[in-house]
């Protein structure tokens, strides 16, 4: 089907260049209706990467490619020919394609966003200062133990906390699931202890704030994987486990200001996508028959598709067509049928 499918595409091709503006440049290859000329020839091989470019130098190697090039011709003419061009799939597949080309033609993101004023850009850097500046946080786990100072169980928490830490080393090499373990035995913090011990991500300050200075001062002394010894604050008891950190990070507005100029450049264009299409929507006047929607059967999808993004074209959106420029520039289309490089 896929072989069919760009077989149609090829005559398609073929029917658009015999309608379309005159083409240019010295013919390379003329036949019966199919001439390729130097222009046309340079621009497919403009469309190949680089590195297959290279290969196409010589004389020899031009000839391979141009032979490819001549192929696609006499097989768009067959299919024309056959009617292939009327076919619904393969017209319904050069649809997609059309409005893909539309929207990258209307709302092609700036190259250097420099219509975004300076206050705006400060603005955003101002109300989303999270995103640039941030406080180095680690992650440890913990075994708690609930006391109070000066309580008879104080003691009694202490000891059995430097217990369990003497096991914890002792057979932490051969078992890595035994500070866990202790997690699950012993901690006394329901909240912690349904996530194995886990205390998340956090800051010194936020860390203080949550459990004590003790702690958060007892954390931020460990290293990757290290274990801490029995930690006592006025909350309790805690045997901490370093297992991972986020580094400080510092992002000076001048540092990322054309990041956000980007980033707004390319709001205001999906902004403006959004109004273009709500007046195209409504200069249509489309109404919809809710009866007969529902009415439509939707076939399972089979055990081999897992997931929600398999779409006709490979994308998550209805017709595998991407309707907002995404950040990093149009989607370019692969052209129909385009000439691969021999070996």
């Amino acid at each position: 089907m896929r072989r069919f499918l760009l077989l149609g595409l090829c005559a398609l091709a073929a029917a658009c260049g015999q309608q379309g503006p005159k083409k240019t440049g010295v013919p390379v290859a003329k036949g019966n209706g199919i001439t390729i000329t130097t222009d046309e020839f340079k621009s497919r091989l403009d469309e190949q990467s680089p590195f297959i470019r290279a290969r196409y130098t010589t004389l020899e190697r031009k000839k391979e490619f141009l032979d490819n090039l001549i192929r696609q011709e006499v097989l768009a003419a067959e299919a024309e020919r056959q009617g292939l061009d009327k076919d619904p799939e393969v017209r319904n597949t050069l649809r997609k394609i059309m409005v893909q080309k539309l929207v990258q033609k209307r709302f092609q993101p700036d190259t250097n966003a420099a219509d975004v004023a300076e206050p705006e850009l400060q603005k955003y850097y101002e109300d989303h200062k999270a995103e640039y500046v941030r406080a180095r946080k680690v992650r440890v786990h913990a075994v708690v133990w609930n006391a109070a100072p000066g309580t008879p169980d104080r003691a009694k928490k202490v000891a059995a906390a430097k217990k369990v830490l003497a096991k914890v080393r002792a057979e932490e090499k051969k078992n890595p699931l035994v500070f866990a373990q202790a997690v699950a035995e012993h901690s006394e913090d329901a909240a912690s202890k349904q996530l194995a011990g886990d205390l998340q991500f956090r800051s010194q300050e936020e860390l203080e704030k949550a459990y004590s200075k003790q702690l958060a001062d007892a954390a931020f002394a460990l290293k990757a994987g290290e274990l801490s010894a029995v930690v006592e604050s006025p909350n309790g008891v805690y045997l901490l486990k370093f297992t991972g950190e986020q580094p400080e990070m510092n992002r000076t507005f001048d540092q990322v200001k054309t990041q956000i100029a980007a980033k707004l450049s390319r709001d205001r264009k999906t902004k403006e996508f959004d109004e273009w299409l709500k007046g195209l929507r409504e200069t249509a006047r489309v109404t919809v028959d809710e009866k007969a929607l529902e009415s439509v059967e939707v076939a399972a999808a089979p055990a081999q598709m897992g997931g929600p993004m398999g779409g006709p074209m490979g994308g998550g959106h209805p017709g595998g067509v991407q309707m907002v420029p995404p950040a990093g520039g149009p989607m370019q289309p692969v052209p129909a049928g385009a000439p691969a490089p021999r070996k």
